[in-house]
This record gives structure tokens, sequence and C-alpha cells, in this order.
């Protein structure tokens, strides 16, 4: 992982999220939704041990894709989760994402995703942009749940009838304000909202929404 390039690693997450239905999946059509070329996705095939995507695609697409849904346990509660903000976000005709400070990194991330999933949606940088705005569902990301800025931009889109959907804290204030809030911590110590640790578990589960996005993707 740590040799792949930013573009490779596109690659490979598409691959693992899509590893069950290789076999529908020519090198081309993967080249086209990561945006590359048949030749880096035969060079990531090579770095994971294969001598090209060829090899790979029949090493993990000679098991039928029902079986492997036959074996599939019931979601768990994670997983229902995923499912529910992925549907948000697949029904959501007009869908916008907004984020301040450090959390805009996590925000990038998802956007990246939503790009390789085919969902059109724009970023917000400025909170006046809201006055542009007349339908839609905004998703605001906030580790602490308690940043100005996106309170003032939840409040805002609350009056517009916007419909909002956040990933937070649980029990913060925009956790209160969201129609909808997906919760990805349990510190109780504010002061950690702000450490590494839970930037690593927001980009966790951002990495999680992007790979049940791109596997349902082609499904609808």
């Amino acid at each position: 992982m740590d040799t792949f390039s930013k573009t490779e690693r596109i690659i490979y997450e598409y691959i693992l999220c899509n590893i069950h239905r290789l076999s529908t999946l020519s090198a081309k059509t993967i080249a086209n939704n990561t945006f590359s070329t048949t030749t880096s996705v035969n060079r990531v095939s090579k770095k994971m041990g294969y001598s090209g995507y060829t090899e790979l695609r029949y090493k993990y697409g000679t098991e039928p894709s029902s079986q492997i849904m036959d074996n599939q346990p019931a979601p768990s509660n994670d997983e229902r989760e995923l499912i529910d903000i992925c549907r948000e976000l697949n029904n959501g005709q007009h869908i916008y994402l907004y984020a301040r400070g450090a959390t805009l990194t996590s925000l990038n991330y998802l956007s990246r995703f939503l790009s390789i999933a085919g969902i059109p949606h724009l970023i917000l940088i400025d909170i006046h942009q809201l006055a542009l705005i007349t339908r839609g569902t905004i998703l605001l990301v906030s580790k602490s749940g308690e940043t100005a800025d996106i309170l003032d931009m939840a409040r805002n889109a609350k009056r517009k009838k916007i419909k909002i959907i956040a990933i937070t804290r649980e029990m913060s204030s925009l956790s209160k304000i969201a129609s909808r809030a997906w919760h990805v911590d349990t510190v109780t110590d504010m002061s950690s909202l702000y450490k590494r640790e839970t930037q690593i578990q927001l980009l966790n589960f951002i990495d999680s929404i992007g790979c049940r996005l791109l596997s349902t993707s082609d499904n609808g």
C-alpha cells in the first residue's frame, strides 16, 4: 500500500470494493470508473501480487456471485448505518457537502468517492453560498458537532427547509439539528475530539461509505 500512488490507491480501493464481481468487470471498465488507464489497472494488479489484471480477475471471478451472496451474514448495525447513509446520498438529487478546519480532509475524501460513484454533488466553501440553494440535501461533517460555522450552516439550511444529514458526535448540537445523523465516535473527553485518533476514525468511516457506494453504484 505504501508504494501506491494516489491514482493507484483509488484503483486498489475500487477493486477491493468490487472484488465479489470482478468477473463482470473488465480492466477498461475499472479504468473508466476510476478516471485512470488500463495500464494503471494492470500495474496495481501486479503490486497486489498477480501477473496482471487478467490473473487477478480469474482468481476472484471464478466463484459465482450468487454463492457469495448466499454466504453473507445478515447486516450488522454498522452495516445498516452505511446502507442508510449511502441510500441518502444515492437518492438525493442535489447533494451539498460542508465542513470546516481539519475535517475538510475527510470531506474531500468523501467527495472523491462520490465522483467515482457518479453522484453529482458540490462542496460549499462559504456559508453565503447557501443563499443560492433552494432545495436538496446538505451533508455536514463535524467531529465535535459544536463548530460555530457548521451550526450556522445547519440552522440556516433548516430555515430554508433543506434536508440536513450529518456525520458527527453523538448528542452534539449538530446531531440534534440534523434530520438524520451518523455517529462515528464514542469519546467523552471533549479535548480528545481534536486529536489524530478521532480524525483517523472519521476517515475510516468515510472510507467505509466509499466502499459501500462503489460496490453498489453500478447496480443502482
